[in-house]
C-alpha cells in the first residue's frame, strides 16, 4: 500500500511540473539603428533625367557674335557661351564640328551631329530634331546713316519703301513675314538691295547706294566695334517684328530627357540672371 502512495505521489509530482508555463522569453536585443539617409546635393534638375554620359558634338558656321574663330584657336561667340552654361548645368559635354549650315542640318537630320544651335522652328525640321525652349529673340533693326535719320520719320517699312527708301539686305537671311511680303510685292522689289554678306550692307550704306538695311542687332554691334562705325550709323525706331530662337537636337542620335535637361538649364540660368548679362556683353559698345 505504501508503494502505490509514493507511486502516485510522484505521477502527481510529475503532472504538476508537465502543467507550468513554458519559461518566458527574455528582453529582445535592440534593434540596430536605422542608417542615416546620405545627403543630396541640392540639384533643380533631376540626374536621372539624363541617361548614361552625355557627349554632344555640335555644328556652327562662321557668324560672328554668335559663332566665330577664336584667335588662338577653337570657337567663341554668344552662341557658344550659352551653350556651354546650358551643358555645364545639364551635365553634358560639348565638341564642336565647323561646317557650312546646309550641311550641317543634313548632318544633324540623319544623325551624325547632335545639335545646332540659332534655329526657327518649322514644321519640316520637327520630322527629324527635337526644339530646345526659345533660348533668344531674333530681331532686326533697321539702320540709317545718322545724318539722314531725321529725314526718315515714317513709322513702318512700308511707308519708307512708298517714299523711295532703298533697302540693304543679306542673301540667305530669313526676315519676318511682314518683310518678305514686302520683298515679294512687285511695286517693291527693286528698292531691296542684296548684298553676299551683312558688312557689305554698312559700306553700301557710307557709299550712298542704300538709304538703310535691315540687321540683327548683335550682328551690327559687332561689326561696329571692328569697323568703329557706331558712331556713322544708327538704327530708325520702326517695329519689324521678332522671332524665336531654339537649339535644335537630332532625333536620331538625342534622348529627348537631355533636351528636357537643357530646357531646365534655360530656365535656370534665366532666372539667376547669367542669361542676360551673357546676352548684354555682346551688345556693349
Amino acid at each position: 500500500m505504501s508503494h502505490i502512495r509514493i507511486f502516485l505521489i510522484g505521477v502527481f509530482a510529475l503532472l504538476i511540473v508537465a502543467c507550468q508555463p513554458a519559461e518566458e522569453p527574455g528582453p529582445a536585443a535592440p534593434a540596430e539603428p536605422p542608417a542615416e539617409p546620405l545627403a543630396q546635393t541640392a540639384d533643380p534638375i533631376e540626374p536621372e533625367a539624363v541617361p548614361g554620359d552625355c557627349q554632344l558634338n555640335m555644328g556652327w558656321d562662321p557668324w560672328e557674335p554668335y559663332h566665330f574663330a577664336a584667335a588662338g584657336g577653337g570657337v567663341q561667340g554668344l552662341d557658344i557661351d550659352l551653350v556651354e552654361l546650358l551643358a555645364a548645368e545639364a551635365g553634358c559635354e560639348i565638341e564642336f564640328v565647323q561646317g557650312n549650315w546646309a550641311s550641317l542640318l543634313r548632318l544633324l537630320s540623319v544623325g551624325e551631329l547632335d545639335l545646332l544651335p540659332g534655329a526657327t522652328h518649322t514644321p519640316e525640321r520637327e520630322a527629324f530634331a527635337h526644339f530646345s525652349r526659345p533660348y533668344r529673340e531674333e530681331t532686326f533693326f533697321l539702320y540709317v546713316r545718322d545724318d539722314d535719320a531725321e529725314q526718315w520719320p515714317e513709322d513702318s517699312l512700308a511707308a519708307l519703301l512708298e517714299s523711295g527708301f532703298r533697302v540693304g539686305v543679306t542673301q540667305g537671311y530669313i526676315y519676318s513675314e511682314d518683310v518678305n511680303t514686302l520683298q515679294m510685292s512687285p511695286e517693291f522689289q527693286d528698292l531691296f538691295v542684296e548684298a553676299a554678306v551683312g558688312e557689305l550692307n554698312f559700306t553700301h550704306l557710307l557709299d550712298h547706294r542704300i538709304d538703310g538695311f535691315l540687321e540683327d542687332p548683335f550682328v551690327a554691334a559687332a561689326i561696329q566695334r571692328r569697323r568703329h562705325w557706331g558712331a556713322d550709323i544708327r538704327p530708325l525706331p520702326i517695329d519689324l517684328g521678332t522671332g524665336e530662337v531654339h537649339f535644335l537636337f537630332s532625333r536620331q542620335s538625342v534622348d529627348e530627357r537631355i533636351v528636357d535637361r537643357f530646357s531646365q538649364a534655360l530656365q535656370l540660368i534665366r532666372e539667376d540672371g547669367r542669361h542676360e548679362a551673357t546676352l548684354a556683353r555682346y551688345l556693349d559698345d
